[in-house]
């Protein structure tokens, strides 16, 4: 651990800008619409506060995660980085995953089609989620500051 009168290291610094914006993006998110589909006559727009149980949860723990990473020095840090690591590879294909299946199953619907669906997406609730989940643990996943003698 760092002293506790001394400046944050570089890497200290841009993981904690990263964190909090990743926390505010994922706390911002369910205040926008999570979905889009568009109608001849009308555009439905499903309610972000939908996200918030998946989201919310899942930015805690990587925040946990990330807050130990950054606090940790020497080799004591790298169990938590190597976490944070397979945290955000993780978030990356699974939110990608499912918001992909999602968006395809919700496209090719029958129903919807015969309803005069024109088209159907995510909306600025779910990109938001999906960024804020990622700057999460990339906060924690930052590598060290390489040392004077280690080469360039």
């Amino acid at each position: 651990m760092a002293a506790p009168g001394a400046p944050l290291s570089r890497r200290r610094r841009v993981g904690v800008t990263l964190l909090g914006a990743g926390l505010l993006a994922a706390l911002a998110a369910p205040a926008l619409p999570a979905w889009r589909t568009v109608h001849p006559d009308r555009v439905e727009l499903r309610p972000g506060s939908q996200l918030l149980w998946v989201v919310l949860p899942w930015a805690l723990l990587c925040g946990l995660v990330a807050v130990v990473s950054l606090a940790r020095v020497g080799p004591s840090r790298w169990p938590w980085r190597e976490a944070s690591r397979g945290l955000l590879v993780s978030t990356a294909l699974a939110g990608g995953a499912v918001t992909a299946a999602w968006w395809y199953f919700s496209a090719t619907d029958p129903y919807a089609r015969e309803d005069g669906m024109v088209s159907t997406g995510p909306g600025p609730g779910m990109w938001l989620a999906l960024l804020g989940c990622l700057l999460v643990p990339l906060a924690g996943a930052l590598p060290d500051a390489p040392s004077p003698g280690r080469g360039s």
